[in-house]
């Protein structure tokens, strides 16, 4: 048996997604132990150090494959309808006949000095695949059209040489790009399988795009099963020092959050912490450049908790047992709502964009009064968020055995769909 996975987060600096992957390879050697997995992604060295014995495949091979133009500069010489003629040709010629493809570009290769190995490998792993997955995270989405693009790609390869594919995890919308729209209703009604995070955005997206609804199922997070598990090793709160309040802000275009519009979410955070003599615990998701989440949390709670913005927190397990030292977790990071949860831990939700309005109200159709949402744009934000870190903060205790309820439930609900894998692979 041969898999290979699409990570969808390349580089392995969301410990979020990661935790996905790490699930999924394990569900997946539940049933097939002796399966190769093939993996691929841009960082293989912190792929094997948290997924085990498995293969990897370098993300560049694809990106290889649909970027390079056999004519290249050729193309600016030309009128603008016989241009777009020659790009519509050889992007079909890619999906239809990529090792025609592959061999024209050996032969450019020869002339420009550059090497195709990586388009080689990549290819290789699609026709040596008995399946292919897609493993969870938000990239079906405009935020990240061309991500979202290369996977579709990695999907129509593996169905056109009628390989089973199936999704999970995953996150689909808001799309309003015509392109991505065009390409997702190209492919994903010939997926075999997918299962995604919620049903509020997901699933009438999926419908719009014409995928057969037996084949969508609603199963929650994957990396829900690693932070619940973590709940075997360790009490719910940490019984010594003050009391812990988890905080995560994510300031990027997707999410439509700046740097200077936090200064209300900080004397809010303030207030909190004086009179609940409570500690601000930073908790970054995303380490891209190997800060992001990092800095903003530095910045953030300069006085008011730990000082490092949680540099420290670099794997999906320290960053799950940091949370579940906390009381409540502020978080503008969908994972950094989903580790908390999976422990029983009620989340003040903090959105602007609809990208992450969709992912917490899915949140909050799981998981009820566990996750309140509070929007950034509110104009009445010190009194939202303040009330609903009160409501969080007194209703913990009780919320704890609704949230873990829950979450065992769509638990069983993803590992129910990984085990419907056997049908698809025949």
């Amino acid at each position: 048996m041969n898999i290979l996975i699409d990570s969808c987060s390349y580089n392995c600096q969301n410990v979020g997604d990661l935790a996905m992957l790490i699930v999924a390879v394990s569900r997946l050697r539940e049933l097939w132990p002796d399966a190769s997995i093939r993996i691929i992604t841009n960082a293989p060295d912190r792929i094997t150090r948290h997924c085990g014995d498995v293969q990897t495949v370098p993300v560049r091979g694809r990106q290889q494959l649909l970027e390079e133009r056999l004519l290249g500069r050729v193309r600016r010489w030309l009128p603008a309808g016989p241009a777009s003629s020659l790009e519509h040709l050889e992007e079909q010629l890619v999906l239809r006949r990529p090792r025609l493809y592959l061999s024209s570009l050996r032969l450019k290769s020869v002339i420009h000095g550059r090497s195709v190995a990586d388009t080689a490998s990549f290819l290789q792993a699609i026709d040596d695949a008995d399946l292919v997955v897609v493993n969870g995270a938000g990239i079906m989405t405009d935020a990240f059209r061309e991500s979202a693009l290369g996977i579709l790609a990695t999907l129509e390869l593996a169905i056109r040489r009628d390989k089973p594919t199936a999704i999970f995890g995953q996150g689909f919308g808001p799309i309003t790009d015509a392109t991505l729209w065009q390409r997702a209703a190209e492919v994903l009604p010939f997926v075999s399988l997918i299962g995604v995070r919620e049903s509020a955005a997901s699933v009438p997206l999926l419908t719009a795009l014409r995928v057969n609804p037996a084949n969508i199922i609603v199963t929650g997070d994957d990396a829900l099963e690693m932070a619940f598990s973590a709940l075997e090793h360790r009490h719910r709160f940490n019984p010594y020092g003050p009391p812990k309040i988890g905080v995560n802000v994510r300031v990027a275009p997707y999410a439509e959050v700046e740097t200077g519009a936090l200064s209300v979410v900080r004397e809010v955070l303030a207030d909190v912490a004086r009179e609940r003599h409570a500690r601000m615990i930073p908790i970054p998701i995303a380490h891209h450049g190997g800060r992001m989440d990092v800095d903003t949390l530095r910045g953030l709670l300069r006085g008011l908790g730990d000082g490092d913005g949680g540099a420290s927190l670099d794997t999906p397990q320290l960053v799950i047992d940091r949370i579940g030292e906390c009381r409540v977790m502020i978080t503008g990071s969908y994972h950094g709502a989903v580790f908390a949860l999976a422990q029983g831990i009620p989340v003040v939700a903090l959105v602007k964009s609809t990208y992450y309005d969709n992912k917490m109200r899915g949140l909050r159709q799981q998981y009820g009064a566990g996750c309140q949402i509070v929007r950034l744009d509110d104009e009445a934000l010190d009194t939202r968020l303040s009330d609903a870190i009160d409501r969080a903060w007194i209703d913990a205790d009780r919320l704890q055995g609704l949230l873990l309820n829950r979450t065992a439930d769509q638990i069983q609900r993803g590992r129910q769909a990984y085990a419907r894998l056997r049908d698809v692979v025949v």
